[in-house]
């Protein structure tokens, strides 16, 4: 399951520009969000013995921006404009 979970960073990152992550709930979205984040800034040790450890260009490092909306109900523009 790893393998694949670590491949799939690969694909998206390769092939993709935007992408929608929609699932119901507890079905891993924050882990797979939590995993992209650490393979663009660059954690090579957390994937030892993974498929994108050997697959992945870890001198380059990206900025990663990470935005939730999993705090509540926002009821305005200007809630939704002071949360991000």
């Amino acid at each position: 399951m790893q393998l694949q979970h670590t491949r799939f960073v690969h694909i998206l990152s390769e092939k993709g520009k935007y992408y929608f992550l929609f699932h119901p709930g507890r079905f891993g979205k924050s882990l797979f969000i939590d995993t992209l984040k650490e393979a663009f800034e660059g954690n090579k040790d957390l994937f030892t013995g993974l498929w994108l450890h050997e697959h992945w260009d870890w001198k380059k490092r990206y900025p990663v921006i990470h935005i939730s909306f999993a705090e509540g109900v926002l009821k305005s523009r200007k809630q939704l404009d002071e949360r991000i």
